[in-house]
C-alpha cells in the first residue's frame, strides 16, 4: 500500500473514532467541545502513528550528522541540514506546522 493511501486511510479512521469519542463523551458528561477537535486530533495522531518511521529516519540523520538529539540543534545546524536533506527537511517543517 502506498505512503499516501495509507496516511489517508489511517487519518480517516483516526477522524471517525476521535468524531465518535467527541460526541460520546459530551452526551455522557453534558460538555460542549469545540466541533471536530477531537476528530482532527485522532486525524493528526493517526496520520503521524503511520509515518513515524520518516520521522525516526530524520531523527537519526540529525544526530548522525550532529552527534545531539535533533532539539539541541542550532538553527545555523538546521539550515546545513536542510541543503544536506531538502526533502526531509521540508516534510519536518509541513509536519510541525500541525
Amino acid at each position: 500500500m502506498s505512503r499516501l493511501v495509507k496516511t489517508a486511510a489511517f487519518g480517516g479512521v483516526g477522524y471517525l473514532g476521535g468524531l465518535l469519542l467527541e460526541h460520546g463523551i459530551e452526551s455522557v458528561t453534558g460538555l460542549d467541545f469545540v466541533d471536530g477537535l477531537f476528530a482532527v486530533a485522532g486525524s493528526v495522531l493517526a496520520a503521524m502513528y503511520v509515518n513515524r518511521d520518516m520521522v525516526e529516519a530524520a531523527s537519526q540523520n540529525i544526530k548522525a550528522m550532529f552527534g545531539k538529539d535533533p532539539i539541541y540543534i542550532t538553527e545555523g545546524e538546521w539550515k546545513q541540514f536542510k541543503r544536506k536533506y531538502p526533502n526531509t527537511a521540508e516534510w519536518l517543517e509541513k509536519a510541525l506546522e500541525v
